[in-house]
């Protein structure tokens, strides 16, 4: 294992300390509210998807009326998960599971083939990337009913910036989308170089954007007050997703085609460290205390715990 900075000298270093192993093949996931359940998607058979308890590490429950699931939404205030039929059929839908007792309670539908959904910090709206009809459609959450779309060619995943004033798409392509949420027009367009991303994340204690180009071997790292390019990381082992810690400024990429989640220093944007033992890992969350992240490991069907 790489070394760890010097912040973290004295301290454990970084390493998975359980796996559990889940059906289909595990892609993405997100965490309850609490931490105490992980909700994990697979869109191979079995399809569906996985609930864990985080405390236990045990399986739960498998949710199967869900289509072909990869993305996932999770609402941060009410007890509900959205997750997306990405089986490219058209008029996919979204499910809506309650996550008191997880189980389908109703199917959004109107769009054509969904990829990334992202959810204010309210709750209030759901904003989905409809790959299909090159739009942003934005969801109230409280009657499922549509309250504009945007236009946007090709959108792969989409995030909401803290404070909720602008969500940022990456599409199939070459390009950076920020959105006005007030207005739900598009304020500008940036370049990122050819590829199809994987994932968009906003950083939790910067004003920046983190794509991941797993194909050309990129994390595309834009600053979203000047909207242009903050720092490009080539070379990288298959990129997939990052999740930033809850506390510290840090985060933590998984590297598919490298068996590893790299560790990344916010402030530098440099890669500090490696934490190994991985197999084709896909989707990466961090837990609310900081102290634990889930990574999902596509290549053999498991789960793993890691202490950060």
């Amino acid at each position: 294992m790489t070394p760890l900075p010097p912040y973290r000298r004295g301290q454990r270093e970084a390493a998975i300390i359980n796996t559990i192993s889940v059906q289909g093949s595990p892609n993405r996931l997100v965490l309850n509210n609490d931490g105490s359940k992980l909700y994990v998607a697979s869109s191979t058979t079995p399809r569906g998807i996985t609930v864990i308890d985080t405390a236990k590490m045990r399986v739960l429950k498998m949710i199967v009326e869900v289509g072909s699931p990869i993305w996932l939404a999770m609402h941060p205030t009410a007890q509900r998960l959205y997750a997306s039929d990405n089986s490219r059929a058209a008029g996919t839908p979204i499910t809506v599971i309650d996550t008191s007792n997880d189980t389908v309670i109703e199917q959004i539908r109107g769009f054509t083939t969904i990829n990334g959904m992202a959810l204010n910090s309210t709750g209030a709206s759901l904003y989905v990337a409809d790959d299909g009809a090159s739009q942003i459609v934005a969801i109230d959450t409280t009657n499922h009913q549509r309250i504009s779309t945007t236009a946007v060619r090709y959108p792969n995943d989409i995030c909401v910036a803290p404070g909720n004033a602008r969500s940022h798409v990456a599409s199939v392509g070459e390009h950076w989308t920020g959105i006005n949420l007030g207005t739900n027009q598009r304020e500008f367009q940036t370049r990122t170089g050819t590829g199809v991303p994987t994932s968009i994340a906003h950083a939790r204690f910067a004003a920046r954007v983190y794509i991941t180009y797993r194909e050309t071997r990129r994390l595309y790292i834009g600053d979203t007050t000047t909207k242009e390019t903050s720092s490009i990381l080539n070379d990288l082992l298959g990129p997939f997703q990052i999740a930033f810690h809850t506390m510290l400024e840090r985060a933590y990429l998984t590297e598919t085609d490298g068996n590893q989640v790299s560790i990344i220093d916010t402030r530098t944007q440099t890669v500090t460290g490696t934490i190994q033992g991985f197999y084709k890992p896909r989707g990466i969350v961090v837990a609310p205390s900081g102290r634990i992240a889930y990574v999902a490991n596509i290549g053999n069907s498991t789960i793993a715990e890691v202490r950060l």
